[in-house]
């Protein structure tokens, strides 16, 4: 657990410097060109997010097992 707040705190802290340096409307153009991608594409993003959420159920296994 501790392993993953320290992740998440190194996360959040670097994209605050991100958005310090580059400001937040630069930073936001990522998530809506994603949400604008899905929508033109929405099979082939739906594969990709399927093959993520495997991904994570293999991870949660591989660390109870």
């Amino acid at each position: 657990m501790a392993r993953l707040l320290w992740s998440l705190g190194t996360l959040l802290v670097l994209l605050g410097v991100l958005a310090h340096l580059c400001g937040w409307d630069a930073l936001l153009w990522i998530p809506e060109a994603v949400l604008d991608a899905l929508r033109a594409d929405p099979r082939t993003y739906g594969v990709i997010l399927l093959g993520a959420v495997l991904m994570l159920v293999a991870r949660i296994i591989s660390r109870r097992g």
